[in-house]
Protein backbone atom coordinates (compact mmCIF):
# COMPACT_ATOMS: atom_id res chain seq x y z
CA UNK A 1 0.00 0.00 0.00
CA UNK A 2 1.27 3.33 -0.52
CA UNK A 3 1.79 6.47 1.56
CA UNK A 4 -0.95 8.42 2.18
CA UNK A 5 -2.24 11.94 1.34
CA UNK A 6 -4.32 14.17 3.48
CA UNK A 7 -5.27 17.55 3.85
CA UNK A 8 -4.05 17.73 7.62
CA UNK A 9 -1.22 19.01 8.66
CA UNK A 10 1.97 16.93 9.34
CA UNK A 11 5.85 17.15 10.75
CA UNK A 12 6.18 18.58 6.98
CA UNK A 13 10.09 18.16 5.78
CA UNK A 14 9.63 18.74 2.20
CA UNK A 15 7.26 20.86 0.11
CA UNK A 16 7.17 21.53 -3.32
CA UNK A 17 5.07 23.35 -5.88
CA UNK A 18 3.05 20.82 -8.73
CA UNK A 19 1.41 22.62 -11.76
CA UNK A 20 -0.94 20.36 -13.02
CA UNK A 21 -1.82 20.97 -16.62
CA UNK A 22 -4.92 19.93 -18.08
CA UNK A 23 -4.09 18.55 -22.25
CA UNK A 24 -4.92 19.71 -25.06
CA UNK A 25 -8.21 19.28 -27.16
CA UNK A 26 -8.96 15.94 -28.01
CA UNK A 27 -11.60 14.49 -30.61
CA UNK A 28 -13.59 12.72 -28.04
CA UNK A 29 -13.59 15.34 -26.13
CA UNK A 30 -14.95 17.78 -29.30
CA UNK A 31 -17.17 15.03 -29.53
CA UNK A 32 -18.34 14.67 -26.03
CA UNK A 33 -17.50 11.28 -25.64
CA UNK A 34 -15.79 9.27 -22.43
CA UNK A 35 -11.53 9.07 -23.38
CA UNK A 36 -10.69 7.59 -19.76
CA UNK A 37 -7.79 4.89 -20.81
CA UNK A 38 -8.86 5.14 -24.64
CA UNK A 39 -7.46 8.16 -26.69
CA UNK A 40 -7.53 10.36 -29.61
CA UNK A 41 -5.30 12.76 -30.55
CA UNK A 42 -5.10 16.06 -30.39
CA UNK A 43 -7.23 18.82 -32.44
CA UNK A 44 -5.50 21.49 -34.04
CA UNK A 45 -7.48 23.36 -31.56
CA UNK A 46 -5.77 21.56 -28.75
CA UNK A 47 -2.71 21.95 -30.23
CA UNK A 48 -2.88 25.75 -30.34
CA UNK A 49 -4.09 25.52 -26.65
CA UNK A 50 -0.92 24.21 -25.92
CA UNK A 51 1.06 26.21 -27.85
CA UNK A 52 -0.56 29.55 -26.74
CA UNK A 53 -0.08 28.16 -22.95
CA UNK A 54 3.95 27.04 -23.23
CA UNK A 55 4.09 31.09 -24.13
CA UNK A 56 2.33 31.62 -20.52
CA UNK A 57 4.22 29.01 -18.42
CA UNK A 58 7.95 30.04 -19.58
CA UNK A 59 9.29 31.95 -17.16
CA UNK A 60 7.83 29.00 -14.40
CA UNK A 61 11.01 27.38 -12.53
CA UNK A 62 10.28 23.98 -13.81
CA UNK A 63 12.49 21.39 -12.99
CA UNK A 64 10.90 18.09 -14.11
CA UNK A 65 7.94 17.28 -16.06
CA UNK A 66 5.66 14.25 -15.24
CA UNK A 67 2.65 13.07 -17.46
CA UNK A 68 0.18 10.47 -17.76
CA UNK A 69 1.06 7.52 -19.85
CA UNK A 70 -1.77 8.60 -22.25
CA UNK A 71 -0.98 9.79 -26.01
CA UNK A 72 -2.92 12.82 -25.01
CA UNK A 73 -0.96 13.72 -22.00
CA UNK A 74 2.10 12.78 -24.20
CA UNK A 75 1.40 15.12 -26.61
CA UNK A 76 0.54 17.85 -24.39
CA UNK A 77 3.69 17.37 -22.23
CA UNK A 78 5.99 17.26 -25.94
CA UNK A 79 4.53 20.64 -27.31
CA UNK A 80 5.12 22.06 -24.06
CA UNK A 81 8.93 20.99 -23.71
CA UNK A 82 9.49 21.80 -27.01
CA UNK A 83 7.74 25.51 -26.51
CA UNK A 84 9.39 26.37 -23.31
CA UNK A 85 13.60 26.81 -22.19
CA UNK A 86 13.04 24.24 -18.63
CA UNK A 87 15.98 22.23 -19.07
CA UNK A 88 13.92 18.81 -17.18
CA UNK A 89 15.50 16.34 -19.14
CA UNK A 90 12.43 13.51 -20.32
CA UNK A 91 9.33 13.60 -19.57
CA UNK A 92 8.57 11.10 -16.68
CA UNK A 93 5.14 9.24 -17.86
CA UNK A 94 3.80 7.35 -15.45
CA UNK A 95 0.41 5.00 -15.79
CA UNK A 96 -0.36 5.66 -12.01
CA UNK A 97 -1.27 9.12 -13.23
CA UNK A 98 -4.18 8.03 -15.62
CA UNK A 99 -7.41 9.56 -15.76
CA UNK A 100 -10.66 7.08 -14.71
CA UNK A 101 -11.22 3.76 -16.34
CA UNK A 102 -14.65 4.01 -17.45
CA UNK A 103 -15.23 0.19 -18.65
CA UNK A 104 -17.69 -0.03 -21.00
CA UNK A 105 -18.68 3.23 -21.66
CA UNK A 106 -15.19 4.37 -22.47
CA UNK A 107 -16.07 6.04 -26.32
CA UNK A 108 -19.62 6.22 -25.24
CA UNK A 109 -21.61 10.05 -25.24
CA UNK A 110 -21.00 11.31 -22.01
CA UNK A 111 -24.37 13.15 -21.48
CA UNK A 112 -26.60 10.48 -21.82
CA UNK A 113 -25.08 8.05 -19.54
CA UNK A 114 -24.99 10.89 -16.72
CA UNK A 115 -28.19 11.81 -17.55
CA UNK A 116 -29.23 7.97 -16.80
CA UNK A 117 -27.29 7.66 -13.36
CA UNK A 118 -28.13 11.12 -12.48
CA UNK A 119 -31.85 10.74 -12.59
CA UNK A 120 -31.50 7.20 -10.89
CA UNK A 121 -30.42 9.75 -7.80
CA UNK A 122 -32.96 12.46 -8.43
CA UNK A 123 -31.05 14.75 -10.13
CA UNK A 124 -30.58 16.00 -13.91
CA UNK A 125 -27.44 15.89 -14.98
CA UNK A 126 -23.25 14.93 -13.96
CA UNK A 127 -23.23 18.44 -12.69
CA UNK A 128 -26.29 18.03 -10.04
CA UNK A 129 -24.95 14.62 -9.51
CA UNK A 130 -21.90 16.22 -7.93
CA UNK A 131 -23.17 19.40 -6.66
CA UNK A 132 -25.75 17.34 -4.22
CA UNK A 133 -22.88 13.96 -3.66
CA UNK A 134 -19.45 14.11 -4.72
CA UNK A 135 -17.19 13.48 -7.62
CA UNK A 136 -16.01 10.18 -5.94
CA UNK A 137 -19.92 9.20 -5.67
CA UNK A 138 -20.48 10.11 -9.01
CA UNK A 139 -17.88 7.71 -9.85
CA UNK A 140 -18.63 5.10 -8.15
CA UNK A 141 -22.16 4.92 -9.14
CA UNK A 142 -20.66 4.76 -12.80
CA UNK A 143 -19.16 1.83 -11.45
CA UNK A 144 -22.02 0.24 -10.79
CA UNK A 145 -24.01 1.03 -13.95
CA UNK A 146 -21.10 -0.27 -16.09
CA UNK A 147 -22.58 -4.19 -17.82
CA UNK A 148 -18.98 -5.02 -17.81
CA UNK A 149 -17.95 -4.33 -14.52
CA UNK A 150 -14.62 -2.83 -15.19
CA UNK A 151 -15.10 0.71 -14.60
CA UNK A 152 -13.02 2.06 -11.66
CA UNK A 153 -13.87 2.40 -8.33
CA UNK A 154 -12.87 6.12 -6.24
CA UNK A 155 -11.27 3.36 -4.45
CA UNK A 156 -9.11 2.12 -7.21
CA UNK A 157 -8.31 5.42 -8.23
CA UNK A 158 -6.69 6.86 -5.01
CA UNK A 159 -5.29 3.74 -4.81
CA UNK A 160 -2.74 4.65 -7.62
CA UNK A 161 -3.16 8.32 -7.63
CA UNK A 162 -2.27 8.60 -3.74
CA UNK A 163 1.10 6.45 -4.95
CA UNK A 164 1.84 8.55 -8.26
CA UNK A 165 1.59 11.84 -5.91
CA UNK A 166 3.20 10.41 -3.05
CA UNK A 167 6.34 9.22 -5.76
CA UNK A 168 6.68 12.55 -7.54
CA UNK A 169 7.06 14.86 -3.86
CA UNK A 170 9.63 11.58 -2.90
CA UNK A 171 11.25 12.31 -6.27
CA UNK A 172 12.11 15.95 -6.03
CA UNK A 173 14.07 18.15 -4.06
CA UNK A 174 12.78 20.52 -1.44
CA UNK A 175 10.98 23.85 -2.16
CA UNK A 176 11.22 22.79 -5.93
CA UNK A 177 8.84 23.48 -8.86
CA UNK A 178 7.60 20.00 -11.21
CA UNK A 179 4.92 20.31 -13.97
CA UNK A 180 2.44 17.21 -14.75
CA UNK A 181 0.31 17.12 -17.73
CA UNK A 182 -3.07 15.68 -16.90
CA UNK A 183 -6.99 14.85 -17.29
CA UNK A 184 -9.87 16.48 -16.60
CA UNK A 185 -11.38 14.08 -14.29
CA UNK A 186 -8.01 13.57 -12.14
CA UNK A 187 -7.74 17.39 -11.65
CA UNK A 188 -11.58 17.18 -10.78
CA UNK A 189 -11.25 14.52 -8.12
CA UNK A 190 -8.49 16.52 -6.75
CA UNK A 191 -9.74 19.78 -6.11
CA UNK A 192 -13.61 18.40 -4.98
CA UNK A 193 -11.18 16.30 -2.37
CA UNK A 194 -9.11 19.24 -0.99
CA UNK A 195 -10.59 22.35 -1.98
CA UNK A 196 -13.86 21.76 -2.73
CA UNK A 197 -15.52 25.03 -2.69
CA UNK A 198 -13.16 26.13 -5.47
CA UNK A 199 -14.50 23.71 -8.00
CA UNK A 200 -16.12 25.71 -10.26
CA UNK A 201 -16.49 24.73 -12.93
CA UNK A 202 -16.80 21.63 -12.02
CA UNK A 203 -14.85 20.44 -14.81
CA UNK A 204 -11.56 21.83 -15.79
CA UNK A 205 -10.86 23.68 -19.16
CA UNK A 206 -8.71 22.26 -21.65
CA UNK A 207 -4.89 23.53 -21.47
CA UNK A 208 -5.57 25.40 -18.14
CA UNK A 209 -3.47 25.03 -15.22
CA UNK A 210 -3.78 24.32 -11.68
CA UNK A 211 -1.56 24.91 -9.12
CA UNK A 212 -0.94 22.52 -5.76
CA UNK A 213 1.44 22.78 -2.93
CA UNK A 214 2.48 19.09 -2.11
CA UNK A 215 4.07 18.12 1.39
CA UNK A 216 5.50 15.27 2.94
CA UNK A 217 6.09 14.73 6.48
CA UNK A 218 8.62 12.39 8.71
CA UNK A 219 5.57 9.76 8.52
CA UNK A 220 5.38 9.41 4.97
CA UNK A 221 2.02 11.00 4.67
CA UNK A 222 1.63 13.76 2.07
CA UNK A 223 -0.55 16.71 2.42
CA UNK A 224 -2.54 18.49 -0.76
CA UNK A 225 -3.20 22.58 -0.88
CA UNK A 226 -5.12 23.69 -4.13
CA UNK A 227 -3.75 26.71 -4.75
CA UNK A 228 -5.38 27.84 -7.32
CA UNK A 229 -7.52 26.27 -9.84
CA UNK A 230 -8.33 26.36 -13.81
CA UNK A 231 -6.15 28.95 -14.67
CA UNK A 232 -4.97 30.50 -17.82
CA UNK A 233 -2.07 31.51 -16.62
CA UNK A 234 0.30 31.55 -13.71
CA UNK A 235 3.20 33.01 -11.41
CA UNK A 236 5.98 31.32 -9.80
Amino acid sequence: MGPSITNKECDLIKSMTLYVVRHGETYFNQFDQFQGWSDTPLTPTGIQQIQNLAIQLKALPITAVYASDMTRARQTASILSHHTDWQTGNVRFKSDLREHFYGSFEGQKMAPVWERIANDHGCQTYDDLVMQFNVDQAQDWLSQADPSHLAETSQAFWARMTTGLANIVNERPDQSAALLVSHSSVIRAIVARYAPEQLDPITPDNGRVTQLKLSRGATGGVAVEVVNYNQSAVTA
